[in-house]
């Protein structure tokens, strides 16, 4: 068993949160039980996810998307209202860790995806507000098609491909969820392939414009690796279970 503000403590020297410019809360942002002997960790803080927690019945949930975001309003009411009601009555904290999630490069969703894709060279990526987000690396030369199954095996889910670019490839860059418009500085940057969670009109003519390979693998199965990869180093650092509760999502 450990407590809340031990783990709190932990995610934030882990994580380094307070050093992000984001657009939400990052961290704590429902306070539950002070003692913690099982958490879970997740993409999304839906309302099925939530569901799950409570059914896991966890102490503590921690997510990439949180409750609070930035302009969002400060009615509590709804489906909102529902949430928090189901966490607090329950007594489960809730945790969100949104770029700081991104960007880590033991446990983020760029990073650690990928070194399990078998990626090699890494540097950093994609930058926010100075920060680097994404990763962009190197393989053995490999069939376009190849890596098209590569990537849908590993993230489990079926590719949106714009192919503008090289039908052998040997270098690609990688931010996970929302990051469709940031093809445009994987082009600049050189690399034969950009591979996001999203897609947009414009991406389709760019791709071929720029002559670069794009790679949509859906938001919320792109930002699955970093959660669970947490979850992982949480249980074997801490030793209490932690459980990834796996919602299906196909955007």
């Amino acid at each position: 068993m450990i407590t809340l503000q031990e783990l709190c403590g932990y995610l934030e020297n882990l994580l380094q949160a307070s050093t992000f410019s984001d657009y939400c809360i990052n961290g704590l942002q429902v306070e539950g039980n002070p003692k913690i002997q099982k958490i879970a960790t997740g993409v999304s803080a839906s309302l099925e996810t939530i569901e799950s927690a409570v059914k896991a019945k966890v102490q503590v949930l921690i997510v990439h998307h949180g409750l609070f975001w930035n302009r969002d309003s400060y009615v509590i009411q709804g489906v909102k209202r529902e949430k928090l009601r189901l966490l607090i009555e329950n007594n489960i904290s809730l945790l969100a860790y949104h770029l700081p999630l991104d960007a880590h490069r033991d446990y983020g969703n760029n990073w650690t995806a990928a070194r399990e894709l078998g990626w090699k060279d890494l540097e950093p990526f994609g930058f926010y507000n100075g920060v680097p987000i994404g990763v962009k690396g190197s393989l053995k030369n490999v069939p376009r098609e190849k890596f098209t199954k590569t990537l849908e095996k590993y993230y489990q889910h079926s590719a949106h491909s714009a192919l503008g670019g090289k039908e052998v490839v040997h270098t690609a860059a990688l931010i996970s969820g929302g990051a469709h418009k940031s093809l445009i500085d994987a082009a600049a940057a050189g690399v034969d392939c950009f591979v996001t969670g999203s897609f947009d009109e414009p991406v389709w003519h760019q791709a071929f414009e720029e002559k670069i390979n794009f790679f949509a693998l859906g938001h919320s199965n792109t930002e699955k690796v970093g959660p669970r990869a947490l979850g992982e180093h949480l249980e074997e650092y801490f030793g209490i279970p932690c459980q990834f509760l796996d919602i299906p999502n196909p955007f």
